[in-house]
């Protein structure tokens, strides 16, 4: 089996938003997201980075149950770095993946330092029972150098 990453075409947004439902993400897309997928015969993993309040936001980082553990979800990640400007880019992770986000350079700040409509949405999933996530940022003076796929 051969995975492969790659942006995501706007004709494939029905596949990944099944691919989305079928890993209890309800995020939604929208037709200007930057979306990296990784294909097997199916999508198997999706990123994508959205616009908010003009605010990079990166979300929807999903990957199959099967196919977790595998260095698909790195490997979305270090292409998008690879190829799109996440200067300045947010995401609200839970805790277990502070490192897993800091591969590609996203350091965790404080909630008073990140945009009101990410503390209210961080608000929002602590007060339904997701009580271990934090913010992160990356600043392009803070990336890797050097970039290795799997």
């Amino acid at each position: 089996m051969i995975v492969i990453i790659r942006f995501a075409e706007i004709n494939e947004y029905p596949e990944i938003l099944i691919h989305y439902e079928a890993c209890n993400y309800r995020g939604g897309l929208e037709d200007d997201d930057k979306i990296v997928i990784a294909v097997d015969k199916d999508v198997i993993g999706a990123v994508r980075i959205c616009i908010e309040h003009d605010v990079k936001v990166l979300r929807g980082m999903q990957v199959k149950p099967a196919w977790q553990k595998k260095g698909i979800g790195s490997s979305m990640l270090k292409f998008l770095a690879a190829h799109v400007d996440i200067d300045g880019c947010y995401c609200l992770p839970f805790k277990h993946l502070k490192l897993f986000y800091g591969l590609i350079g996203f350091e965790e700040i404080s909630v008073h330092s990140a945009p009101k409509f990410l503390t209210e949405r961080l608000e929002k999933y602590l007060s339904s029972g997701h009580n271990e996530m934090l913010i992160m940022v990356i600043h392009k003076n803070k990336q890797p150098s050097q970039i290795s796929y799997y």
